[in-house]
C-alpha cells in the first residue's frame, strides 16, 4: 500500500506536495509520485490551430512533438524538486516519472487497482471541469 501523488500542474503543486508528504508520514507509507501529461489536451490545442488554418499538417506534427518534449523536460525538473523535498522531509519516495495518457480519471482507477490507499492530485483549474468521477480515496487540490 502506498500514497500516490499525481502532478498535473507543473507550475503550482506545493500545497498538494505538502499534503502528500503529510499523508505518507502519518500512514508511515511510501509515496509514489508521477507527473501526468494529458496528451488529449495537447492534441486539442494543436488541432484547433490546424482547424483554424494557422498550421499545416507537417508543422502541426512538429509543434506537437516539440510541446511534448518541453513538457517532458519540465516534468523531469519538477520530479527532481519533489525528490529533494522528500529527502528533506525524510519521506520514502518512489518516482514513476512521466505518464502520458488521455485521461487522468482512468489513470487514477489504475492506481486504485494497484493498491493506492490515498491519491493526492495537484491540478490546474482548467483541468477541474474535465475530470469525471474520482475514486473515493482521491483528493484533487486545485492550484494556480
Amino acid at each position: 500500500m502506498s500514497i500516490w501523488f499525481a502532478i498535473a500542474n507543473p507550475y503550482a503543486y506545493d500545497q498538494a506536495m505538502r499534503k502528500a508528504f503529510s499523508e505518507a508520514q502519518q500512514r508511515q507509507s511510501k509515496l509514489r509520485v508521477v507527473f501526468f501529461i494529458n496528451n488529449n489536451s495537447i492534441n486539442d490545442v494543436i488541432g484547433e490551430l490546424g482547424m483554424s488554418g494557422w498550421l499545416g499538417s507537417n508543422p502541426l506534427h512538429k509543434l506537437q512533438n516539440s510541446m511534448l518534449e518541453g513538457y517532458r523536460a519540465l516534468a523531469g525538473d519538477v520530479l527532481k524538486r519533489v525528490q529533494r523535498k522528500a529527502k528533506e522531509k525524510e519521506v520514502e519516495l518512489e518516482t514513476q516519472e512521466v505518464v502520458e495518457r488521455p485521461s487522468l480519471e482512468k489513470y487514477l482507477i489504475d492506481a486504485v487497482e494497484q493498491g493506492a490507499e490515498k491519491i493526492i492530485i495537484a491540478g490546474p483549474e482548467l483541468l477541474t471541469n474535465k475530470i469525471g468521477n474520482l475514486p473515493n480515496i482521491a483528493e484533487y487540490i486545485e492550484e494556480n
